[in-house]
């Protein structure tokens, strides 16, 4: 055997083993009454961004793509959501304080008007997540009157 043919053997039969490290792809229950959706008044532009562009990472109810299924993108995929999560989850919100919530507000609109969010890699993927400038000023908007 040729030792290029070698090499993508061996390159295969690793993929193929990892394969088997597993990754933790749970949704954790929700309780929708403890949801942002239940605990605020949301515009209807403001809740289909945060459905569309945010809930995948930010809440326990992550619909899992195919690709996070397949190491090691799996891994990355998984880490990311688990990271969003900790930071913000939309499942959660009402076991937020309010001091909690309202830097929460602040953080939302400041990362869609900044472009950080949705992460440049999901929007990449998931072209329907961007957010559009009149989107980001509805979002704003709202954060501003949430806070009075």
């Amino acid at each position: 055997m040729r030792s290029r043919t070698k090499v993508v053997i061996a390159g295969i039969a690793v993929l193929a083993g990892l394969q088997v490290i597993p990754v933790d792809r749970s949704n954790p229950p929700v309780d929708a009454s403890r949801t942002i959706f239940a605990s605020e008044a949301l515009p209807a532009k403001v809740e289909s961004v945060l459905r569309r562009s945010c809930q995948d990472c930010h809440s326990n109810q992550t619909q899992w793509p195919w690709y996070s299924y397949v190491a090691p993108t799996s891994w990355i995929v998984a880490g990311d959501v688990h990271k969003a999560r900790r930071h913000m989850n939309l499942s959660e919100w009402a076991g937020y304080s309010e001091k909690r919530r309202e830097e929460k507000l602040n953080g939302i609109c400041e990362q869609v008007v900044n472009g950080d969010m949705p992460e440049g890699k999901y929007a990449l993927i998931h072209r329907t997540a961007r957010v559009s400038e009149d989107e980001r000023a509805a979002i704003c908007q709202w954060v501003e009157r949430a806070r009075q």
